[in-house]
């Protein structure tokens, strides 16, 4: 049997194209969620990051969907609270995937970068308790400040 897929849980925060100044790349898959087991409701989120693309994942960071916006800079200070501290152990090798903790059940936005600093900015993922999701990072996602 193979997984259920969740397209839904999939919002990227820029499309193709130049947005607010900032060039896209749209080269390949999209990013996207999996969910491998819905939320029951209780218990703890499992969430993987599993590196699709062609440049090793070096920062992950997570931030609630509703206390993000187009206006925040991440490397501010208000960014850097709102957003936390990188959630990667180590860097995640193209191929591999690693676990990362969720705080809790809700809408989420997540941050990767690469060690050019290029990044993937995916919003609204809906992350329930109890579900097991694997976001697929691929080489259409990356954007260049």
């Amino acid at each position: 049997m193979y997984p259920r897929r969740s397209w839904l849980g999939l919002a990227l925060l820029w499309g193709c194209g130049l947005a607010s100044g900032m060039a896209s790349g749209c080269g390949g898959a999209p990013t996207r969620l999996v969910t491998v087991k819905s939320g029951s409701g209780t218990g703890p989120i499992q969430l993987e990051v599993k590196n699709l693309t062609d440049a090793g994942i070096n920062n992950f960071y997570l931030a609630k969907t509703d206390q993000v916006t187009d206006q925040l800079d991440p490397d501010s200070p208000e960014g850097q609270s709102i957003w936390g501290a990188d959630l990667l152990p180590t860097a995640i090798a193209k191929g591999d995937r690693v676990a990362v903790p969720v705080p809790g059940p809700g809408r989420w936005d997540a941050r990767a970068l690469d060690r050019d600093r290029r990044y993937q900015h995916i919003a609204g993922l809906k992350l329930d308790a109890g579900g097991r999701y694997i976001l697929e990072l691929n080489e259409g996602g990356w954007r260049v400040k």
